[in-house]
């Protein structure tokens, strides 16, 4: 009677802590069931002409592995070269084959995490033909030698990673280093412009005398939906959650954007206790309202179903996050709609769920923000884990003593 009372009195408290365990056990069962797959498999894949390999001592193993590839009779045929790049969902494998002389033979991404749409347009635009009969020593500089695929510019970055290793390999192995360029840091109009709309809403959120404008949000909305949506294209997502649960953070020099986004609306949040991108940066948000106002439906679930729809997206949150984990791959994370709206790009069930979303907002205000949405519950958990921080903060903080 007593435990009744107990979980019905701190039923949500029991439910976060199952779903906290059943979390940390998917994530072991990943890291122990999760083991790399070797590289040995790939080489006639990638190198069909040989059929012996043998791996070659290089001092610069931590950029990846390189093997020598003969034919039956020992003839040395060229090289084959193994390593890693930072792609949008973590890690991938880049194997290429080069000639005895350095001259790019094939390449091949034997393992990657990227979603499958928009790793398709790099085969579809020939992304990867651009290296081949390329030598070490000419430039490799991607989008000044080497054409990115509009789209998917996180995944072109993460195979040039990949290539600049293996060149490093080839070349140290040729006796005639060709290190890796030092990329600079990428900081431009779009890594500006973000700040400047994180900073406008923050500014007409907290500041007291902005608060009037009652219009303040739809300028911001206006400007998630045109810079972050039409423009960029990167909507705060699930997976740039989960590449960070995971380790797969991506690649800092090109990708600051990134960093900002995820970091700066986190951060802000924990500062300042409030959510400044749902509902007033998120691109997506913007679309829901504006097909609300053209549909003029006046639909609304009674207060037991908007109850029941909104804790919808904490079980969606969590079954993402258990896969994601028990997998080791992030991109399982990736059903929101907007990915496939702003990017024209998707499988037939994703387009689906797009079109269902687009066409329930003209009748439920913000359907897909209330009630489905991974990373609005997201910053629901982040601000509550806030409030209960600072009340266990304010019980357990010494209070000054008074003074006669």
């Amino acid at each position: 009677m007593a435990l009744g009372q107990f979980l019905r009195a701190h039923s949500s408290r029991v439910l976060f802590l199952l779903a906290v365990l059943s979390l940390l056990a998917a994530g072991v069962y990943g890291q122990l069931a999760g083991s790399v797959n070797g590289i040995k498999k790939y080489l006639p894949e990638v190198f069909p002409e040989a059929t012996e390999f043998s791996l070659l001592d290089n001092e610069s193993s931590s950029d990846g592995f390189i093997y020598a590839a003969s034919d039956a009779n020992g003839y040395q045929l060229g090289y084959v070269t193994a390593t890693e790049g930072q792609g949008y969902g973590g890690p991938m494998t880049v194997m290429m084959a080069w000639s005895p002389e350095g001259t790019v033979l094939n390449l091949v991404v034997t393992e990657h995490h990227e979603d499958m749409p928009w790793f398709k347009t790099l085969y579809r635009d020939e992304f990867f033909s651009q290296y081949i009969g390329r030598q070490y020593r000419q430039p490799l500089m991607l989008d000044e030698d080497i054409d990115a695929v509009s789209g998917s510019t996180v995944s072109c970055v993460g195979v040039a990673m990949g290539v600049q290793f293996g060149r490093h390999l080839v070349s140290e192995q040729l006796g005639d280093p060709y290190p890796a360029p030092e990329e600079p840091i990428s900081f431009g109009t779009a890594e500006i412009l973000l700040l400047v709309g994180l900073g406008t809403v923050v500014g007409f959120r907290m500041v007291p005398s902005l608060r009037k404008w009652h219009w303040r949000r739809y300028l911001t909305l206006l400007f998630g939906f045109i810079v972050l949506g039409v423009w960029l294209a990167i909507p705060l997502s699930l997976t740039n959650f989960t590449t960070w649960l995971l380790g797969y953070g991506p690649h800092l020099e090109t990708n600051v954007i990134m960093y900002i986004l995820v970091f700066g609306v986190v951060g802000l949040a924990v500062l300042l206790g409030r959510n400044f991108y749902c509902f007033w940066l998120c691109p997506f948000a913007a679309v829901m309202e504006g097909l609300h106002l053209v549909g003029g439906g006046r639909l609304q679930p009674t207060v037991k179903w908007r109850l029941r729809l909104r804790n919808t997206r904490y079980f969606l949150l969590w079954m993402a996050l258990f896969l994601v984990l028990l997998l080791g791959n992030p991109t399982v994370s990736v059903f929101e709609p907007w990915n496939t709206l702003f990017s024209l790009k998707g499988t037939a069930d994703q387009w689906l769920l797009l079109v269902v979303t687009l066409g329930v907002a003209m009748f439920i205000y913000d359907f897909w923000c209330h009630y489905l949405c991974p990373v609005g519950a997201t910053m629901d958990i982040i601000l509550k884990m806030r409030r209960e921080a600072s009340l266990l903060w304010a019980r357990i903080r010494p209070r000054p003593t008074r003074t006669a």
